[in-house]
């Protein structure tokens, strides 16, 4: 079945008081999605694919079609909600849909495709992994070059943003492994350099074992592919946002 997902109906229409959406050409790496105290939206550094992506509550790989623009602009973002409005996160996604409907003209429906996607389950030997302390501060999943630090981390977070991330893909947590653990992997970090890194991303280490087998060398976890029913965002109509 096929939802359009473009303009909200009148009566669900949500949006921002203000808003203003400037191109950034800094070249620089990274980018930022965030809520402020006051509930107000900010971004910085990120594509349009981003904000649908955000606005969808889904992975940017879960959003396909447009054109070439639509991952290579960048925008700085800056929306205020009304004063007397929800703060809340779930508002805020639904507000961007319409400020995206009418900056970028954006109209997208959903769609349900047997994908392939990763399946992380337990390797033949059983986990390495310990129980957390609940001792360490701050908890999740701290990343780096060629590194994650996961401290009371569970198997499906770690698979839905520790993994997914880096894999471009789902992950889909088959470990039946309860409870939270800490661990560190550690792995060659073989993407390719991104421009404008300030400083330049060091070369791979390639005495790491890639991240597959570091999974299953380190914490006794192992990846493997299926296909399953994965929602996607398709993108049927986007025009460039004039500067404001």
């Amino acid at each position: 079945m096929v939802a359009l997902l473009g303009i909200l109906a009148a009566q669900e229409k949500v949006e921002f008081d203000t808003a203003s959406i400037k191109p950034n050409a800094s070249l620089r790496i990274g980018l930022l999605i965030d809520t402020t105290e006051s509930g107000d939206f900010r971004a910085e550094n990120v594509t349009l694919r981003n904000l649908i992506a955000y606005a969808w509550h889904v992975k940017e790989f879960q959003t396909i079609g447009g054109a070439k623009w639509l991952d290579s602009d960048h925008y700085d973002v800056f929306a205020k909600r009304p004063r007397d409005g929800d703060t809340s996160d779930a508002t805020n996604r639904l507000r961007m849909r319409t400020l995206l409907a009418d900056r970028f003209q954006l109209l997208v429906h959903s769609e349900t495709k047997d994908l392939p996607v990763y399946v992380l389950v337990v390797a033949k030997n059983g986990p390495h992994l310990e129980p957390a302390r609940h001792e360490t501060s701050p908890n999740g999943i701290r990343g780096q070059t060629g590194m994650m630090t996961c401290t009371a981390v569970s198997m499906k977070d770690f698979a839905e943003w520790g993994l997914a991330p880096r894999l471009g893909n789902i992950v889909l947590d088959k470990t039946g492994l309860e409870g939270e653990f800490d661990f560190v992997v550690q792995y060659a970090d073989d993407s390719p350099p991104k421009p404008g890194a300030d400083p330049p991303v060091a070369p791979a280490d390639l005495s790491l074992p890639s991240l597959a087998s570091a999974l299953q060398e380190q914490l006794g976890l192992k990846l493997e592919t299926q296909k399953s029913p994965v929602e996607v965002i398709v993108v049927d109509r986007a025009e460039k946002a004039s500067a404001n």
